[in-house]
């Protein structure tokens, strides 16, 4: 017994364009696709005529225990009890699931929430995207810790690294995420153009997630820290927003992957509520920075860095199921095509997680997984942002068509 999605338009990701079929689905994967497919009288199907289908699309850097109404993010979660982040967080991995993401890598998760999330969205018990979680973030003693007392571990020096990445991975992680530099959404003691952990604690990262078959993301915004990250074996850089030519050229040559979070800026900004309760010191940093990232993401594209999307959805403003701007803002913002804005959105994305002979593509034997939407992104790229039906492992979450 098999699903059949028919009349839409299939993407060929590989080509960047569409093509008419109709997707077969058994179980969770994609079967074939194909122009006049026959369906049996047992068969179920879904009529997409018109309809413009993705393969799922993923989000290389989401924060879902992080509540993003508010723009102060002096400890959130402070006074609160312990089950409203676990409760936030289940109800903004839905949110995403039915924006459009079927895939999602948290990197910095708030007291092991999002593992619990995961565990139960793999168990059929909770609605979102398949998520790989970092737990918590790897960190040096700074003042920011105290901003997410329940998203940091501190290490200092090699060992300690060694150690509290080794206790992420006890707790479920499927990947490490530390901080190569400063961060931007952080105390007014911190600056993200300076270095965090050396190049020997960067190592040291890697080395204990690439021995037990995982992947290290490395925070960086200041050119050496993305230097240190590339040169150390990181699988991708997050934001790399002060990177230079032979930065973004090292980091072509080594296959790290930048993962650009453009959308910061602009979400900020459109959510004037978020924007009007942001500490100063940060929103004037957002301002600041925002057309020197842009004009680096393009620079990187250009030099043939390999870029996997990520929203950085959980900053004020930037909020769960809103993750379509990301891609929307490469386009407009970075200069990408719609093209390649979705091919790091799919693809790119499968291969930073490893994942390419399962996600990415709407091929025979890959997981079947689904977005649609009424309007053709390739013409007008804010199409993007109306999702109107949404399918992971051959089961329909939304269906608006």
């Amino acid at each position: 017994m098999a699903t059949w999605l028919r009349g839409g338009r299939v993407y060929d990701v590989a080509a960047g364009a569409w093509r008419d079929g109709d997707i077969r689905i058994e179980g969770p994967q994609f079967v074939s696709v194909c122009e006049g497919g026959r369906p049996s009288g047992d068969d179920t199907v879904i009529d997409a005529a018109g309809a413009f289908l993705l393969p799922g699309l993923i989000d290389c850097h989401v924060h879902i225990c992080m509540p993003t109404e508010s723009g102060n993010p002096d400890n959130p979660w402070g006074g609160r009890l312990p089950g409203e982040t676990a409760i936030y967080a289940a109800q903004a991995a839905e949110r995403t699931l039915m924006g459009g993401v079927t895939t999602a890598r948290d990197v910095g998760g708030w007291d092991y929430h999002e593992i619990a999330v995961r565990n139960l969205i793999n168990r059929g018990k909770l609605k979102g995207p398949r998520l790989f979680c970092a737990g918590k973030l790897l960190s040096i003693t700074t003042s920011t810790t105290e901003y997410y007392p329940g998203m940091y571990d501190t290490a200092n020096g090699p060992d300690q690294v060694r150690a509290m990445a080794r206790k992420q991975l006890a707790m479920g992680a499927d990947l490490i995420k530390i901080m190569a530099t400063g961060a931007i959404t952080s105390t007014e003691y911190e600056d993200s153009r300076a270095i965090q952990f050396q190049f020997d604690e960067v190592c040291a990262a890697v080395a204990i997630a690439e021995e037990n078959f995982k992947h290290c993301a490395a925070h960086a915004h200041a050119c050496q820290g993305i230097r240190n990250a590339a040169l150390a074996g990181a699988r991708s850089v997050e934001h790399g927003s002060f990177g230079d030519e032979d930065t973004y050229a090292l980091m072509a040559d080594k296959g790290t992957f930048l993962v650009p979070t453009v959308c910061v800026h602009s979400a900020l900004i459109a959510d004037k509520t978020a924007s009007d309760g942001l500490l100063p010191h940060i929103r004037e940093r957002y301002h600041a920075t925002e057309d020197i990232h842009l004009r680096n993401v393009a620079l990187a594209e250009k030099i043939g860095v390999p870029i996997a999307m990520g929203t950085d959805a959980g900053t004020p403003g930037n909020h769960h199921g809103d993750n379509m701007q990301e891609i929307e803002r490469m386009v407009t913002g970075a200069g990408f095509t719609p093209q390649r804005a979705i091919e790091a959105a799919t693809m790119g994305g499968a291969r930073l997680l490893r994942r390419d002979d399962q996600l990415g593509s709407i091929d025979a034997g890959k997981l079947a997984d689904v977005v649609g939407f009424a309007a053709d992104p390739l013409a007008d790229i804010h199409n993007i942002r109306d999702v109107r039906f949404v399918m992971k492992d051959g089961v329909v979450a939304r269906n608006d068509l």
